[in-house]
């Protein structure tokens, strides 16, 4: 049993990363999905880490940028 789920975890691992795209949606739904802006913000992190000029996660950055509180 624990060979068969190492397989399937394995087989796993390898399609998200050879699939990228999924990754980075997963972890846009995660920021849309967050309930704080320091969890959107670290996911938004996570997809610009993938993908560099990712357009929607660095204008949400943008945007969360926006709703800070003046220091």
């Amino acid at each position: 049993m624990a060979d068969d789920l190492r397989t399937t975890l394995a087989t796993f691992t390898v399609h998200y990363l050879r699939h990228p795209p999924l990754v980075i949606h997963a972890w846009l739904c995660l920021a849309a999905e967050a309930h704080t802006l320091e969890q959107k913000r670290r996911c938004l992190h996570a997809v610009l880490q993938l993908d560099p000029d990712n357009q929607p996660a660095s204008l949400a950055l943008v945007l969360l940028d926006q709703q800070r509180p003046p220091s």
